[in-house]
């Protein structure tokens, strides 16, 4: 894939810098639609940065982003269109219901058949308060809130971290079904199958991304090294 291309995404050489101290060095990586690419490694090792430059939170030192055909870093105003982005935090005021969150994120465009209230099991959601639910039920609101404008590039840094093998469930199918409808999911985890969904691995190591078969990747990230 070159900057060219019109279809899918393209990361190259991207860097971040704080002050004398490198996080980031040579990310590169490219993803047609239908691809989970999984961003891995130790605690510490910058993916949650790379996550916030690709999301359009952070500006980088350097390098280059093509998203179906924009210039990301040059065409901010694309993010907003392009990509959905959840945090590690789930962005949520607490004290409001299911129905008035999504009713912000949604506006007019919110309705009772939306597939992605069955998708992500919401519908029977709806009335409570957002300091009800569990942080399951929280990560599956904040997902629907992300792909609010039917972007096609999906961001989501732990999207299932300390959650039960059911809200995990509920999650890792949302996420296959996005990408067989030809999303394309960044994805950062240490849940192995999460990591196992993946059509492509790589592995954050010293500022670099290395690809990375699910295996090894796993088992290094067992072993606590990089």
């Amino acid at each position: 894939m070159n900057q060219n291309d019109t279809s899918g995404i393209l990361v190259s050489r991207v860097s971040q810098s704080y002050g004398k101290k490198k996080i980031l060095t040579d990310i590169s990586f490219s993803a047609p639609p239908g691809s989970i690419i999984g961003i891995i490694g130790i605690n510490g090792g910058g993916k949650s940065t790379l996550f916030s430059i690709l999301s359009g939170i952070r500006k980088p030192t350097g390098g280059s982003f093509y998203c179906f055909g924009h210039d990301m870093f040059h065409e901010r105003e694309a993010f907003r269109e392009l990509i959905g982005y959840l945090p590690q935090e789930n962005p949520l005021l607490e004290d409001l219901s299911v129905l008035d969150i999504l009713r912000l994120w949604y506006g007019r465009n919110i309705h009772m058949d939306m597939p992605i209230l069955t998708q992500l099991q919401l519908r029977e959601l709806l009335p409570l308060k957002v300091k009800s639910l569990s942080g399951g039920m929280k990560r599956r609101l904040s997902i629907a809130c992300a792909v609010a404008l039917s972007q096609p590039v999906l961001v989501l840094d732990e999207p299932s971290s300390s959650l039960d093998l059911h809200q995990k469930k509920i999650i890792s199918d949302y996420i296959t079904s996005f990408a067989d409808n030809g999303g394309i999911i960044l994805l950062s985890t240490h849940d192995m199958g999460e990591i196992r969904l993946c059509t492509h691995l790589f592995y954050l190591e010293d500022g670099t991304a290395v690809p990375m078969h699910a295996e090894e990747a796993i088992r290094r990230l067992q072993a606590g090294e990089g």
